[in-house]
């Protein structure tokens, strides 16, 4: 099935709207990452490029980080390409504990690497294990929600927690059917380590509203 998907400026006009930030500051954002590949390029009118993912993303992080039109490029570039290092699947969690509590969930148990599993029961779950970085897994997930694969997002909960150290960061994805863990680092020469952390961490709402974004309703 065919959706209408955003053009560039729609994009521009919801990630602003999102952030509460002047479009005219998103929009040349939006002009450095295409300057560097980082968003489909496309004609004007009915030629336009439609929006997926990845675009969104790409451009939400750029705010997010609070980049300048002359280092979104790089930030950006840290955060999404940061490399998926382990992923894992806890099948059956409590019944007892909720969704969210499920994803913030620190102590983990009888947990099976993701790779081997079927992961079939979490939509856009076996396009989060085989991305190879953060960027490609996430996006795959807007673009899952923007196609409603999702039955009902009722019954998913997302937990991103993102670290300036390397970069890094874990993201635990939850339904009632178990629990995929995924940890994404930079590890070797290209890592850093600044001389303070700063943590940012965000829930399937933002995925939510990207995806809303992307396909307008």
């Amino acid at each position: 099935m065919d959706f209408k998907m955003a053009t560039a400026g729609e994009m521009v006009i919801g990630v602003a709207e999102t952030f509460g930030v002047a479009p005219s500051m998103v929009d040349g954002l939006d002009r450095a990452l295409l300057g560097a590949g980082m968003r489909h390029k496309g004609g004007r009118g009915p030629s336009a490029a439609k929006m997926a993912g990845l675009d969104v993303l790409n451009l939400s992080l750029a705010v997010i980080v609070g980049a300048s039109m002359k280092d979104a490029v790089d930030l950006v570039s840290k955060v999404t390409c940061m490399p998926l290092q382990k992923a894992t699947v806890q099948w059956r969690p409590d019944e007892g504990i909720s969704l969210s509590a499920l994803a913030e969930q620190v102590d983990q148990y009888q947990e099976h690497p993701a790779a081997q599993a079927d992961l079939h029961m979490f939509p856009a779950g076996p396009a989060l294990v085989q991305a190879p970085i953060m960027g490609q897994g996430l996006a795959a997930v807007v673009d899952a929600m923007a196609a409603d694969e999702f039955r009902d997002l009722t019954e998913m909960a997302l937990n991103l927690q993102m670290s300036s150290f390397g970069p890094s960061a874990r993201l635990a994805y939850a339904t009632r059917q178990g629990v995929l863990r995924l940890h994404y680092e930079t590890l070797g020469p290209e890592a850093e380590r600044p001389m303070f952390e700063r943590r940012l961490k965000f829930d399937e709402t933002l995925l939510r509203r990207l995806a809303e974004v992307i396909r307008p309703h």
